[in-house]
């Protein structure tokens, strides 16, 4: 375990980054888990969409008591998700950075075991582990979030031969890899990415809708390793003010951009031409 008594200067600074948007009812959680981690060398890096409710608040309020290095950035313009993450990537000055989404929270030993293990293998460019899907009080039968934990909650199952360690290569030549759930890594808070990668990738891609985050993951998978940690690091919280859940009200739900970008833009040119046909 890492303590503010051991940190060096050899220990790697984290930048974790909660981008967020009229977050007010879950915000505090995951900043506290933030400020519960194992791991002590961790800057915060809070950037908010414009928000409209008391988000930028409830940051300020753990900035100001808190003994953690926690800076809110309030962008006066909105930027959207993707681009928001972008902006975070851009203010993070750590060797890696851990994206914490509003909703989300982490093990108090996530981002120690995610380190851990990319210190060891240097070509490590993304480390992700399980986390656990759970319901907001009150959201445990709505219809549409019940098949999202029906689908979604193991998403390690879906690989053939998912390795600790292993070539991201080897994961995008998996058979499986186009069967649902097509992302089988998971979202922005199950992951760890090192940061002078998502520098020379561009990071995310805002003009997507869907998968921007896997979008991402392939791009950084075609070229470095991938680590998988076995145990449950973050939890995901289902309710009904997701944009995902969102989208599937407004019949907005589309994977058609990224299948379109997939099959015919030049950053997926590592692909086989037969599997890239297939999404045209």
């Amino acid at each position: 375990m890492y303590d503010s008594q051991e940190v060096t200067i050899d220990t790697p600074l984290v930048s974790v980054c909660i981008p967020t948007y009229n977050g007010e009812r879950f915000v505090a959680e995951a900043i506290a888990s933030v400020l519960s981690q194992t791991y002590s060398r961790i800057e915060l890096i809070i950037s908010d969409d414009d928000s409209t409710d008391e988000t930028v608040a409830i940051a300020h309020f753990f900035q100001q008591n808190s003994s953690q290095e926690i800076r809110v950035i309030t962008n006066q313009n909105q930027r959207g998700i993707a681009g928001n993450c972008n902006h975070c990537i851009t203010e993070a000055k750590g060797k890696y950075i851990k994206f914490l989404f509003q909703d989300d929270f982490l093990a108090p030993q996530c981002v120690e075991k995610m380190v851990d293990l990319a210190e060891k293998y240097p070509d490590i460019a993304l480390v992700f582990s399980r986390r656990e899907m759970f319901f907001d009080p009150g959201s445990e039968t709505d219809p549409y979030l019940m098949i999202v934990y029906q689908d979604f909650q193991n998403l390690p199952a879906g690989w053939s031969q998912l390795q600790p360690v292993q070539w991201g290569r080897d994961l995008l030549s998996d058979p499986r890899l186009l069967e649902h759930p097509i992302n089988k890594i998971g979202e922005p808070t199950t992951v760890l990415l090192r940061g002078e990668v998502c520098d020379r990738l561009g990071g995310f891609d805002p003009h997507l809708n869907q998968l921007v985050d896997l979008d991402l993951w392939w791009r950084i998978m075609a070229a470095y390793q991938v680590g998988f940690i076995d145990e449950t690091l973050s939890y995901f919280r289902l309710h009904q003010h997701q944009k995902t859940y969102q989208n599937i009200q407004e019949g907005t739900d589309t994977d058609l951009n990224f299948f379109a970008k997939v099959s015919s833009h030049p950053d997926y040119d590592f692909l086989p031409l037969n599997l890239r046909q297939k999404l045209h």
